[in-house]
């Protein structure tokens, strides 16, 4: 367990990137062969290429990531949002682990014991283990072999370092079973000599040119037509292009629990009570703030500039225990007691020395014999040098330099600002035992310290109550998706949408945590008016009004979008014959462009990279035809995204590619498409079931 102290003693989030391209950790345990779309047990959650997951064996490895995001942040419970991100993160590596699995068995790819080991304590250390605080010397801060041996070593003792090493040893193997299938694609594919050549003339040829546009809207729809078996072609050949995913669309309205006037005097009413007790100089004001307020005493010396301009106008004149309120702010009703006024310096100068040691007698000892060496003469900043764990100080001798009140956690904060100039003190923090040397102290000014009795103004039960009333009334009442939409227009109420959910969908509009929603949309029928739904402070009435399933969208949903396709192509037939004729019948582009009812645009400097044309947008045949055309000549017509092209190029500059720079970039371009593609064409090749909507 106190080996583990090393990972805590950061304070951030350790989960272990790696460097990763994948942050794998699903391995066989998570896998059970033999299952198909047709035996799916209703306790599967996933189905990927024929190997099925259950729900329980998910969940063991998202509590398993659960467990070790929480000792890597030393937290005993994760937020909501926290838990998502990892059941999400464990499904992803669930998909890419169980397809990558498949592909490592067919090729015999392993990693061995003494591959790991040479990993964490070899001559090739990982570079995220080079960093990790569990390797690091304590003295130094840096990777130690020795100690990296020692928590190998320690791990079969110690059950809880056994079980991170477990799920970081996990990571390090599935990391580079990875790579050396990337590397195995990447020693498999070569640039060939052709395209190298012809990618190098292209790119070295950057161009002035004058070109003309016929755009689409030239011609008329009536002088083209498409017919329905044309469509129905276009349709069947081009099936991936109008695949979709399965979605729900809602329509829905809230009924927001809010705070009523009765409720905020029923707040009002509770501190005027207090007030007898809150200002009588007898009474403890900060335990009475710690028991009876919304918000704790935080303890802080400031100056009246930091507080709200009340509060400063008010510690203008105050004295101990005078008190301001009642006040409103922030949707709470306020008293604000003065319980210190203190001369602070405004800024201090220190150095320290953090110690931590097996336990916090280990770590006084340790310190009182080190203070004991500073009195006595020793060198402050040798000793930070040797002794202190905080690195980022302890190579400048522990200086710290100046800082502010409120910079530093509050044990340290308050020796620095309430010592004095020279004084060499101890302290506890929740970092361990600290030396601090006073170095210097700035300007000394007047602070306070205010103890502020809070009460937030929050709906009652009656309120609650009445608005739920409300919701279950108009639910009852406006039970059909005609009702509903005739009792928004009568009452005025505010329709909102939800478009194009998916089955996973976290977010619906501002709704506060609406899977509940997400689940009866992909239940029900369109039409269907849902119950009622409580999202935090919200009461939720929905309708569903379109259901799309997975697959591939009808031919009358894409029919307008396949004519608009086709219609163009037509034109861009008229237009290339137009322009050809036009061509043959006349010498120079003016005439050209007068024959074809447009106008000469000129561009500049374009190259095969370049992005868009003046005039023209976004035109990739345009520029393809541009920097690949001879000079002086009418291009031949080609047609682009907005209309037909013809071009005349005036002048060409050879901008000087290397032929063996542009060979090693399509090679890096390869190897980068592996990196970026690899997993989403492994994906795309795969039958995937997703039942996670089933379960959360």
């Amino acid at each position: 367990m106190a080996t583990l102290e090393k990972i805590r003693s950061k304070g951030v989030v350790l989960v272990v990137v790696i460097g990763l391209a994948l942050f794998a950790f699903i391995l066989s345990d998570l896998m059970s062969s033999g299952g198909s779309m047709f035996n799916q047990h209703r306790n599967d959650i996933a189905d990927i290429d024929g190997t099925t997951v259950t729900y329980q064996e998910f969940m063991n490895k998202v509590n398993e990531m659960e467990e070790f995001n929480k000792l890597n942040q030393n937290l005993s419970t994760l937020t909501e949002e926290e838990v998502y991100m990892l059941r999400d993160q464990t499904w992803n590596q669930l998909i890419n682990q169980t397809l990558l699995s498949k592909r490592y068995e067919q090729l015999g790819i392993t990693v061995t014991s003494e591959e790991v080991f040479d990993m964490v304590a070899g001559k090739n250390v990982h570079p995220y283990l080079l960093q990790h605080p569990l390797f690091a010397n304590p003295n130094t801060g840096l990777y130690d072999q020795s100690q990296a041996l020692n928590v190998l070593r320690a791990k079969n003792s110690d059950p809880m370092l056994s079980f991170y090493w477990r799920v970081m040893e996990e990571q390090l193997i599935n990391e580079r079973l990875f790579n050396k299938y990337k590397t195995l694609l990447k020693k498999g594919m070569f640039v060939p000599s052709a395209w190298v050549n012809e990618e190098a003339e292209a790119r070295n040829r950057m161009v002035d040119f004058d070109y003309v546009i016929a755009r689409y809207s030239l011609v008329a729809d009536s002088l083209v037509s498409v017919s329905n078996a044309e469509i129905s072609k276009y349709y069947k050949d081009n099936q991936k292009l109008f695949k979709q995913e399965e979605t729900r669309d809602v329509e829905y309205i809230t009924f927001d629990i809010v705070p009523t006037e009765a409720d905020q005097q029923a707040t009002r009413d509770g501190i005027t009570k207090m007030m007898g007790d809150f200002t009588n100089p007898d009474v403890d004001a900060i335990q009475f703030v710690n028991i009876n307020s919304d918000e704790a005493f935080l303890g802080m010396n400031q100056k009246p500039s930091e507080f709200n301009m009340a509060l400063e106008s008010f510690l203008a004149t105050a004295s101990l225990n005078s008190v301001y309120g009642p006040y409103f702010e922030d949707e709470s009703y306020k008293a604000s007691r003065v319980v210190a006024i203190k001369q602070i310096p405004d800024s201090v100068k220190a150095r320290h020395i953090l110690i931590r040691e097996n336990s916090l007698e280990a770590s006084n000892k340790m310190a009182d014999s080190l203070m004991n060496l500073i009195k006595k003469g020793a060198n402050f900043a040798d000793i930070a040098r040797k002794h202190s764990i905080d690195q980022g100080s302890a190579v400048n001798g522990g200086d710290l330099g100046w800082f502010a009140e409120g910079r530093m956690v509050k044990p340290f904060n308050d020796a620095c600002f309430e010592g004095k100039k020279g004084d060499l003190v101890k302290v506890e923090s929740q970092f361990g035992i600290h030396i601090i040397n006073i170095q210097d102290q700035g300007k000394t000014t007047t602070k306070y310290q205010v103890a502020t009795l809070a009460r937030k103004v929050t709906y009652s039960s009656r309120t609650y109550q009445d608005v739920y009333s409300r919701a279950t009334r108009f639910a009852a009442l406006n039970n059909s998706a005609e009702k509903f939409n005739n009792a928004i227009t009568e009452e005025n109420l505010t329709k909102r949408f939800g478009r194009d959910l998916l089955k996973n969908e976290r977010n619906v509009g501002n709704l506060e945590s609406p899977r509940e929603l997400v689940r009866w949309a992909f239940e029900a029928k369109p039409g269907t008016l849902s119950p009622v739904f409580e999202f935090g402070d919200q009461f939720v009435i929905a309708l569903l009004t379109g259901a799309k399933e997975e697959g591939v969208m009808t031919l009358e949903l894409v029919k307008p979008q396949i004519e608009r396709e086709l219609i163009n192509n037509k034109k861009a037939e008229l237009l290339i014959e137009r322009f050809t004729k036009a061509i043959n019948e006349n010498q120079s582009l003016d005439d050209v462009a007068n024959k074809m009812n447009a106008s000469v645009q000129s561009a500049q400097d374009v190259t095969f990279a370049s992005f868009q044309v003046p005039g023209a947008g976004i035109e990739p045949a345009l520029v393809s035809l541009a920097v690949n055309a001879p000079i002086n000549q009418i291009s031949r017509p080609i047609k682009g995204n907005n209309g037909v092209f013809v071009v005349k190029v005036n002048n060409v500059e050879d901008i000087g590619v290397d032929t063996e720079i542009t060979k090693q970039e399509l090679s890096r371009n390869i190897e980068m498409s592996i990196d970026y593609q690899l997993i989403e064409s492994l994906k795309e090749g795969a039958k995937i079931t997703d039942n996670r909507s089933r379960f959360f």
